[in-house]
């Protein structure tokens, strides 16, 4: 309920007008006043459908608060009042404070009472009343956001948190009091907009400062609308005081978890469950007009949704727009280039990693199948184990790229703690992050976490079982895509094997999957003189291969030749120098 701007000449204008007459007159001759000049006005206000009075009336008020608020609120607006009522204000600024309301105190008029702690306008968070000084001195204002409105500004309270919005509804439900727990924010919201009795509804997004409860309770009530608060945590004392107060309003509540009813505000509530996140294909159609190859919440596929005007309609850009930056804080975001065809690795292999892939895309249509559906986890858990240098992380970047999906490499050193119970919590927040979607999870080298629990014989020993315990019971539960590599399989713990959707062994490249990699990364066109076949038979993994290849590129850049068997060996020379193996009559 919006005002619409009253006339100068309204019945409330008059009231107002009239006790402010009085008590300056009262003023001047030091008597009493004879209040039956004012309680026709007063009666005549009751009747009254001038905006101010309608607004007080429509969330309860009574007859002298309808006449306070009428008081005050004209009061505010006119300095030519306030000139009038300088003389008898503690400070001479023509306020009205809780002496000046206490002179037209009389059996039908409660005076000071009217904005007393339990006064509706208080309640509704309209008037704010002074806290310190003498009581007949303190100031009674109207908070601004009122005054505003009145003037014919519609902009929203200020003070309401970032992202809090009035949502209209073409239907209802009969519930005042909601309770909405479940694991998706957007399943919660639609239900409690299903389910909520009245009109439309103000939705206020994670309110914690007091100025912040006060406005969203204040909103709706200048709204006429329902209020929905969507809390991250359980209720604070004083949000539950605000909320206990704003009996005139339909209250909903939104949250993953349940709160204690001795946090709740004293009304009968009703607790709902919504259904589950995963959005069904019907509902993606329904949304994007089109199936998505990737699994989405009811949450991410809204968020998708308003995405696609800032990147062309590109879903597969939209779904990597949703990876949290928490996620980006704890590891190295990589955008994918590698393709199907970078990928040099056996048959056997490949099918594994295609099956991954797969496996992420079609996850929604078979959790909607009966029976086995249910049996379908939420997440996607691999383990690629193999040596160094054999694709072991190109693997992980040709799947995030087939997939339109980021790819992030955890870096160990911001998650593993020697703190007790730290490593657990950095672990949590990359497990919550990476659930939100858009990128695929790389733990490199994880058996470093994820290794095998040992028999304890000290205190260290049992903190560590304690993490892989941790991690055991995480993944049951875990929403996303999530890589381990480990350069062997037998590190990693037993109980991750259930656990896991996927164990893709990498072995080192044979003869012909060697010629395959210096084909791929020493094509003809740059070559001169250069026999394939010769350097397929030297021993080495697919990362020695690239690192040679792109060696041997600087150093025939440095010449300003094509790259030729001279380059080629230097390059050779120097990488098995590094991994300590002689490079003499590889490449005579």
């Amino acid at each position: 309920m919006r005002f619409t701007k009253s006339s100068a000449d309204s019945v409330e204008a008059r009231f107002t007008d009239a006790v402010v007459a009085l008590l300056a007159r009262n003023a001047a001759d030091g008597t009493r006043h004879d209040p039956s000049s004012l309680d026709s006005l007063q009666a005549e206000l009751a009747l009254s459908d001038e905006s101010v009075a309608s607004l007080a009336r429509s969330f309860g008020c009574v007859d002298d608060e309808i006449a306070t608020f009428v008081l005050l609120v004209h009061v505010e607006r006119s300095i030519e009042r306030q000139r009038i009522l300088a003389p008898l204000a503690a400070d001479g600024d023509g306020s009205i404070r809780l002496g000046l309301l206490d002179q037209l105190a009389r059996p039908t008029f409660r005076g000071a009472a009217t904005v007393g702690p339990d006064s509706r306008l208080r309640r509704a968070r309209l008037i704010d009343v002074a806290r310190s000084g003498p009581f007949a001195t303190r100031l009674v204002r109207v908070d601004d956001t009122v005054l505003w409105g009145i003037a014919g500004d519609s902009r929203p309270d200020p003070f309401l948190p970032v992202g809090s919005r009035l949502v209209e509804r073409s239907s209802s439900g009969d519930h005042t009091s909601l309770l909405v727990t479940g694991d998706d924010p957007t399943r919660r919201r639609t239900l409690l907009l299903n389910e909520l009795a009245g009109g439309p509804v103000l939705v206020v997004r994670d309110p914690v400062e007091a100025v912040q409860w006060d406005a969203a309770v204040r909103e709706a009530t200048l709204s006429g609308a329902a209020l929905v608060v969507e809390l991250t945590n359980t209720l604070s004392p004083m949000a539950s005081a605000t909320l206990d107060d704003a009996h005139h309003l339909v209250i909903g509540l939104s949250t993953s978890a349940g709160i204690d009813p001795e946090v709740l505000p004293r009304r009968a509530w009703k607790e709902m469950a919504a259904p589950p996140k995963a959005a069904s294909s019907d509902e993606v159609s329904a949304v994007l007009g089109r199936d998505s190859p990737h699994p989405l919440t009811a949450d991410q596929l809204r968020r998708v949704h308003s995405t696609l005007p800032l990147v062309d309609g590109d879903l597969s850009r939209a779904v990597r727009r949703l990876a949290d930056h928490r996620l980006f804080e704890l590891g190295n975001r990589t955008p994918p280039t590698r393709s199907w065809d970078d990928l040099v690795v056996e048959s056997d292999c490949l099918d594994e990693l295609r099956y991954l892939a797969d496996r992420y895309r079609q996850a929604s249509k078979v959790r909607e199948l009966p029976g086995v559906g249910r049996h379908v986890p939420p997440g996607l858990l691999a383990v690629f184990a193999g040596p160094s240098g054999t694709g072991k992380t190109l693997a992980a970047e040709v799947i995030a790229g087939d997939l339109g999906l980021e790819l992030v490499k955890i870096d160990l050193s911001t998650v593993v703690s020697k703190y007790i119970g730290e490593t657990e919590k950095n672990l949590e927040e990359v497990f919550d992050a990476a659930s939100v979607g858009g990128a695929l999870v790389l733990f490199d080298e994880g058996d470093a976490i994820f290794g095998k629990r040992s028999e304890t014989t000290d205190a260290r020993d049992r903190y560590a079982n304690i993490e892989v315990a941790y991690l055991l019971q995480r993944v049951e539960t875990f929403e996303g895509f999530v890589i381990i590599s480990t350069n062997l399989a037998a590190n990693v713990d037993q109980a991750f094997q259930r656990r896991i959707q996927g164990m893709v062994e990498f072995v080192p490249p044979d003869r012909d999957l060697r010629l395959k990699l210096w084909q791929l990364h020493l094509p003809l066109s740059l070559c001169d003189g250069v026999d394939h076949g010769e350097l397929a038979a030297i021993n080495m993994a697919g990362g020695s291969i690239r690192n040679v290849s792109v060696a041997a590129a600087f150093v025939a850049s440095a010449d300003q030749s094509l790259i030729g068997r001279d380059h080629i060996r230097l390059a050779l020379r120097r990488e098995m120098r590094k991994l300590g193996r002689l490079a003499e009559g590889l490449l005579p």
